[in-house]
């Protein structure tokens, strides 16, 4: 009988393993698939390509070799050499037009180091004319399965509570009730470290809530924020301080807005309004939202930074203002303001005439400089962006189809399921980083705890979307990678590289708000 019971589990094992493998297996092959469609594909004189300054691709690119200098005036076709320093092997295949994405050959190289080049061949195919060459990196698609999450999730989000609410700057809250610079220095850029004190401790209140000290505590945040405001009269009045002190890039930029932060800080109050009925922390959450109508531009958009004092922009880049449709969205929607409608109505119209045609999706961060066209692209803007697609699929068919673009995308550019053996933003090998993970932006190419975050949400969102099981592995496999990196003291360090040491408040906050949707879904 013990013999007989011991066969059947041995079945049963076998038997669900084979079940796994079949799943993963057909995991694999539809990212492999999936991979060989180009993202946004540029045409000359009809779709920009938005890849100029790409380094790393999971998806099949196709780049812009369309040279006006060439010798063959009507070339007979175009022949596509990539050279894998991988294995040292080269692909080929010809093509009609210098700027055909390459995916006749895409699955065949392997992950590494790519050299391509696109040659115009004449009709006797006597004369060879160079018309482009790249070199970039070719990353690895998702290729399940990957580690589990060393605890579960209520753990790791407990763990990370009580590391958040026994910060020595954090309990300086509760005696000064204002920020504490010596412990944390990046509370120079003010309305984000501060805002992110006030998150942590809504979300410790709505685990603790016989903890009264957590609600205090973001109460003296939030009022601290209200009461440095810009002054009734300014050009932004209302608005919470961006920066503050002379530390990092606050000393850069200490006279200007950047005019996304705000609308953060005006969900943040809105959240504490819900728990303490204060019509301070509503009042102004919608004075926040009055300052941003007042200097909406007639395009649509606000400029992305603007000097405090006068009003005026300090460059010539504009704000994608998909976090500002948001904060909106609340007060329309939970809140019934209508009169912001309207506002909202011409910020999702210039998304739809600008990023989502030219793929411009620029990073729009405090501490790094606006920046030209396709020169710092980041996922934040695009991924909230598919986000709000997906919410509203019911009102376009066609919002599905572009959501899922702009997620792949955003995994093209900035997610590594393995490690991509590249050398960082500062010259750094990939060596050290944790994966699977997600690179924050051009200007910063290295994996952040908050970034992967930001995917997570956002194949979760394309899952509850489309059903596709896929974005609902994707988004597990990040959430576990998180739950890894924890430390034993609860806390989550934000560079997931060697020689990065600022721990960034803001960023484990945001991995605790997702480990918390986490329960509910998994």
């Amino acid at each position: 009988m013990k013999k007989l019971f011991f066969l059947s589990f041995l079945l049963l094992i076998n038997g669900n393993f084979a079940q796994d493998s079949l799943y993963y297996r057909n995991l694999r092959s539809q990212a492999i698939a999936e991979s060989l469609i180009p993202i946004r594909p540029g045409k000359p004189n009809e779709s920009p390509f938005w890849n100029e300054k790409s380094t790393m691709f999971i998806y099949a690119p196709a780049f812009n070799f369309n040279n006006s200098s060439w010798v063959i005036q009507t070339p007979e076709y175009y022949k596509y050499t990539a050279f894998s320093f991988e294995n040292n092997t080269e692909y080929t295949f010809n093509a009609n037009s210098p700027f055909q994405s390459i995916s006749p050959i895409w699955d065949k190289i392997p992950a590494g180091e790519i050299y391509l080049k696109v040659e115009a061949i004449s009709k006797d195919e006597n004369v060879y004319n160079l018309a482009g060459n790249r070199i970039f990196y070719k990353s690895e698609p998702f290729s399940p399965p990957y580690p589990n999450a060393k605890y579960d999730y209520q753990t790791a989000l407990e763990k990370g509570l009580a590391f958040q609410i026994n910060q020595i700057h954090v309990q300086n809250w509760l005696k000064q009730a204002k920020p504490d610079h010596e412990n944390h220095q990046l509370y120079c850029y003010s309305a984000l470290e501060i805002g992110s004190v006030i998150n942590s401790m809504i979300l410790y209140h709505k685990h603790f809530p016989n903890d009264e000290k957590s609600i205090k505590i973001a109460q003296n945040a939030a009022d601290y924020l209200i009461q440095n405001s810009e002054k009734i009269g300014k050009p932004l009045e209302y608005f919470p301080q961006i920066y503050e002190g002379s530390e990092l890039s606050a000393n850069r930029f200490s006279n200007e807005m950047i005019i996304t932060e705000p609308s953060s800080t005006a969900t943040s109050y809105l959240e504490l309004y819900e728990i303490t009925k204060n019509e301070k922390y509503f009042n102004a959450a919608v004075n926040i939202a009055k300052t941003y109508q007042k200097n909406q531009l007639e395009n649509g958009t606000w400029n992305i930074r603007i000097e405090k004092e006068t009003g005026k922009p300090t460059t010539n880049e504009l704000c994608i203002p998909i976090r500002i449709v948001n904060f909106l969205d609340i007060l329309i929607n939970k809140y019934q303001l209508k009169e912001f409608e309207q506002v909202k109505a011409k910020a999702i119209n210039w998304i739809w005439e600008n990023p989502m045609k030219t793929y411009n999706w620029t990073g729009q961060f405090e501490d790094v400089e606006a920046q030209k066209m396709y020169a710092n692209l980041t996922k934040y803007e695009a991924s909230w962006f598919a986000q709000y697609l997906f919410k509203n699929s019911d009102k376009d068919s066609n919002y599905i189809k572009l959501g899922k673009e702009l997620v792949a995308f955003c995994e093209d550019q900035f997610v590594v399921w393995q490690n991509p053996k590249i050398y960082d933003t500062w010259g750094n090998s990939s060596k050290s980083w944790r994966t699977p993970s997600v690179l924050e932006q051009y200007a910063c190419y290295v994996p952040i705890d908050a970034s992967a975050v930001q995917m997570i949400d956002t194949f979760l969102s394309a899952y509850s979307a489309t059903k596709e099981k896929i974005y609902y592995e994707k988004a597990i496999a990040l959430a576990n990678s998180i739950v890894n990196a924890q430390e034993e003291n609860g806390k989550i360090a934000t560079f997931w590289a060697t020689g990065f040491h600022e721990f960034w408040n803001n960023c484990m906050v945001s991995d605790l708000q997702m480990l918390d949707r986490m329960l509910k879904i998994k």
